[in-house]
């Protein structure tokens, strides 16, 4: 009997790791038909936990991950019983902070095997890359008026690409430059290295450009500094691409307009919000004005400098204060400062690949991406975030398996 409740158990485990790959492969073509997978994932993530619950054991590092989410999560209780409409922030409570973290939940807890996370990451980068090229196709067929790729996520997601591009670049030359990782991983990052530099020229994404220059040189030291041939490989990739900009007027124009603060109505369009965004902080300091409330309360403290009527702070440290308040805001550091530090002192004493990468994809993502964009009410930037940290620290769990093979 025991033995086939372990065989019922297994099939489910293949399926829901199916299943969420399927949700991050897809959620960038079809919002509809990520949501279905997930929600598939979760009915799988249940039918476990019933079947196992008695045998289910969560490592310590991603109880403790697990654990700061939920101090966070709680913290914005608060903003939600002050908010002026309760119904629509208990709405976006659970759209923002509970459903899009299933594909965390489900993978950290119920994917035990490491073959199944391997595949599952060799899919997703392997399907990235083929939207990253994508982008080529676009900008060459003059697809978007705007003259950016943005692959299959579509006008409203500009800046989602760069955010995912970022998280993935250090991922992919880790995976690279790391011989523990498994000869199929290594051949889709290689197919994504180069799809990924092609989505960050085509994307025009000024500040995954700046972030590439911070992320990758703290995820790739320890195999730079002991293996002069990858860091020739780095520096020539980075020369030629440099070379590559500086002979383009229409890259030189866009890395000028990182520092232009007066006429680039990207960058003066945030300046205004973030005014415009003070006062409604000011005025609701402590639990602010409610989950999914700042659209609009937005327009009371609109400045009439902001015309492009923003619809987010596209900050996501003056997002949170303005919608969860100081309460709220303490819950979002304390999550992202427990992460670094859990990250970064795990890495320092193990110098194992994962804990360096789960630290890059959370600074990267939400910490410094998340300085110019709203990155953590992204619906697709978010779940693939939450998909390969799950992934990263699954990997790192399971390293045993690989070393017994």
């Amino acid at each position: 009997m025991n033995a086939i409740v372990r065989v019922e158990e297994q099939k489910l485990e293949k399926y829901l790791a199916i299943s969420t790959a399927f949700a991050a492969c897809v959620i960038r073509m079809s919002t509809a038909l990520g949501e279905v997978a997930t929600g598939i994932a979760l009915l799988l993530g249940l039918m476990l936990w019933h079947k196992s619950k008695d045998n289910i054991c969560v490592s310590g590092d991603i109880k403790g991950y697990m654990k700061a989410y939920g101090v966070f999560v709680l913290l914005i209780i608060p903003a939600i019983v002050s908010s002026d409409n309760t119904v629509a922030s208990v709405k976006e409570f659970f759209r923002l902070w509970i459903w899009r973290y299933v594909l965390f939940a489900v993978v950290a807890v119920f994917i035990r095997r490491r073959e199944y996370l391997v595949n599952m990451l060799t899919a997703y980068l392997t399907v990235s890359s083929i939207e990253f090229l994508f982008t080529l196709f676009e900008i060459l067929k003059k697809m978007r008026l705007h003259g950016r790729g943005l692959g299959f996520g579509g006008d409203t997601m500009v800046l989602t690409l760069g955010g995912i591009l970022c998280m993935l670049l250090p991922i992919v030359l880790v995976i690279l430059m790391d011989a523990g990782f498994e000869k199929r991983l290594k051949k889709a990052a290689s197919f994504a290295a180069i799809s990924i530099l092609v989505g960050q020229l085509c994307n025009k994404s000024r500040s995954a450009w700046l972030l590439d220059l911070i992320l990758v040189p703290i995820a790739t030291f320890r195999y730079l500094k002991h293996n002069k041939k990858y860091l020739a490989v780095v520096l020539a990739v980075f020369l030629g691409i440099a070379g590559f900009m500086a002979s383009s007027s229409d890259y030189v124009q866009r890395v000028r307009s990182i520092t232009n603060m007066t006429t680039n109505q990207s960058n003066v369009g945030r300046i205004w919000v973030w005014k415009s965004a003070k006062g409604m902080v000011q005025d609701h300091p402590v639990t602010g004005v409610g989950p999914g409330r700042f659209r609009e309360h937005y327009k009371k403290y609109r400045v009439k400098q902001e015309t492009q009527n923003l619809t987010h702070a596209h900050n996501n440290y003056i997002q949170v204060s303005a919608e969860n308040g100081i309460i709220g805001l303490a819950g979002l550091l304390y999550f992202v400062g427990y992460s670094l530090y859990k990250s970064l002192r795990n890495y320092r004493k193990n110098n194992n690949p994962y804990d360096i990468l789960v630290f890059t994809t959370i600074s990267g993502y939400i910490c410094l991406f998340g300085l110019i964009d709203y990155s953590l009410g992204s619906s697709t930037g978010i779940r693939i975030m939450w998909f390969l940290l799950a992934v990263l620290l699954k990997l790192k769990e399971t390293e045993r398996q690989r070393l017994s093979l």
